[in-house]
Order: C-alpha cells, then sequence, then structure tokens
C-alpha cells in the first residue's frame, strides 16, 4: 500500500512539473496548458473547449486583479480562485476534478519552494 501510495505521488509530481509555471517574470500566478490539461484529465471534446474557455476567464480576472489598489488586490484574486474552482467543477466529472485540484495544490507547492508568487492558499481547502 506504501509502495501505491509513493508510486502516485511521484506521477502526480511529474505530471505537475510539465504544468508549473517556471518563468518568473509572468504576471499571471497560474495558467494552465489547456492541451496538457485536457491529456492529465482525460477531457472530452465538450469538456475541452469549456476549460480553455474557464482558463482564458481566470486569466483575465487573475489580471483584473493584478490591476487593482493593493487593498483589493487580494479580495479580487480570492474571488479570481474561487470563481475558477466553481466553474471547473460544473465542468468535470467528480473524478476529474480531485485531480484537477492535487494538479493546483501541487503546482501551488512548488511555486512557494520555488520563490515564485503563486496562487493564495485558497485551493488547499477546495477538495
Amino acid at each position: 500500500m506504501r509502495s501505491l501510495g509513493l508510486a502516485v505521488a511521484a506521477v502526480l509530481l511529474s505530471a505537475t512539473m510539465s504544468f508549473a509555471q517556471s518563468n518568473k517574470v509572468s504576471k499571471e500566478p497560474f495558467a494552465a496548458n489547456t492541451e496538457k490539461l485536457a491529456k492529465y484529465l482525460e477531457l472530452t471534446s465538450a469538456q475541452m473547449q469549456d476549460v480553455a474557455n474557464i482558463n482564458e476567464y481566470f486569466i483575465e480576472m487573475q489580471r483584473a486583479s493584478l490591476r487593482a489598489g493593493k487593498k483589493k488586490q487580494d479580495k479580487k484574486m480570492q474571488q479570481a480562485v474561487y470563481s475558477n474552482l466553481k466553474l471547473m467543477k460544473d465542468t468535470l466529472t467528480p473524478e476529474q476534478y480531485r485531480k484537477y485540484v492535487i494538479l493546483l495544490n501541487v503546482t501551488h507547492n512548488n511555486n512557494i519552494k520555488k520563490g515564485i508568487s503563486s496562487m493564495p492558499d485558497t485551493y488547499l481547502a477546495a477538495y
């Protein structure tokens, strides 16, 4: 059982590394590659278009939060995160959504270790 858990963790870590943004100059704390995300989550064609639209919307909401004043910036980012999670939960199956949240958490933790500005800790409580 323990080796199975380690194997799952290794697979998730290797899959996540391809999604993690290594560019420290990026203003978007999280921008997933839709094609890689579609392959990882095994999306249907209808889901793929919805996920692409959700990702674009999430990026726009992040940009809006970055343009907001310092006081409103955290609140707007949190709204962007919750909106993204709600839209993804409505689009994905429960298993796909679970994999998506795990991916976000691992990416978030990797970004913290690299010192890259990342998503708020809101994702940690999303699943």
